[in-house]
C-alpha cells in the first residue's frame, strides 16, 4: 500500500497525469504443498539389483506420468531393490511427516493386491526410519498415506521417501509423491488413512 502511495506521489511530482491507481495483487493462498520437503512430481531413483525401470504415461495422476519398475526376483531382503526419492528441505526433530504417494500394480487384482512398504527415512547408513506402512496396492491408480514423528534432524538431502521392491517378482507403478511437513505436534488423526 505504502509502495502504491509512493508511486502515486512520484507521479504527481512528476507532472503526470492522474492515472488511476492499481489494485492491490490479492495475497496468495497458502497450500499444503508449500510444506513439501520433497521437489514434488516423479523425482524417483529406481536402486537395486534384478529390477530395471522407465517412464511411462499415466493420464490418471497429476502431471500424466510415472516410472514404471520391473522387479524380475525376490531378493535376499524386501529393500535390496526399490526406488528412492530424495528430500530438498530441512526435517526438524519432532515435525510430522505425511506421505501422498500415487501406486498401481498392472499385474495384480482388486483380489489379489500386492504389498510393499513405503515410507521415509535417513538417505545413509543406518538409514533410520521416520515411517514406514506395508501398503496394498492393486491394478488401478490410487493415493496411498503414510505418516510419522521424526525424531531426529535431516538436513536437505539427508532423508528420502522410498518404496521397497525386493520382496517378491512384481510390477510396480509409481506416481508424484509429495512428502509434506506439517510441523510439531500435530494431530496425525486429522491425516487420512489408506
Amino acid at each position: 500500500m505504502i509502495g502504491t502511495f509512493a508511486m502515486f506521489v512520484a507521479g504527481l511530482a512528476s507532472g503526470a497525469p492522474d492515472q488511476a491507481v492499481p489494485a492491490p495483487a490479492p495475497a496468495a493462498q497458502p497450500s499444503i504443498f508449500d510444506k513439501a520437503v520433497n521437489a514434488p512430481g516423479i523425482g524417483w531413483m529406481p536402486y537395486g539389483p534384478n529390477q530395471t525401470a522407465r517412464q511411462v504415461a499415466a493420464a490418471e495422476v497429476p502431471g500424466g506420468n510415472a516410472v514404471q519398475i520391473k522387479v524380475a526376483k525376490a531378493g535376499a531382503n524386501v529393500w535390496d531393490s526399490g526406488a528412492n526419492y530424495p528430500t530438498i528441505k530441512p526435517i526438524a526433530a519432532g515435525d510430522t511427516m505425511m506421505v501422498m504417494i500415487f501406486l498401481r500394480a498392472p499385474n495384480a487384482t482388486d483380489a489379489a493386491p500386492i504389498t510393499i512398504p513405503v515410507g521415509v527415512g535417513g538417505a545413509a547408513p543406518p538409514y533410520t526410519p521416520i515411517t514406514s506402512e506395508p501398503i496394498k496396492v492393486g491394478p488401478t491408480w490410487k493415493r496411498y498415506y503414510v505418516s510419522g514423528v521424526a525424531n531426529e534432524a535431516y538436513a536437505p538431502g539427508k532423508a528420502n521417501l522410498f518404496v521397497q521392491l525386493a520382496g517378491a517378482k512384481q510390477v510396480i507403478e509409481v506416481g508424484p509423491a509429495f512428502l509434506i511437513d506439517l510441523g510439531p505436534n500435530f494431530d496425525r488423526s486429522k491425516i487420512p488413512h489408506n
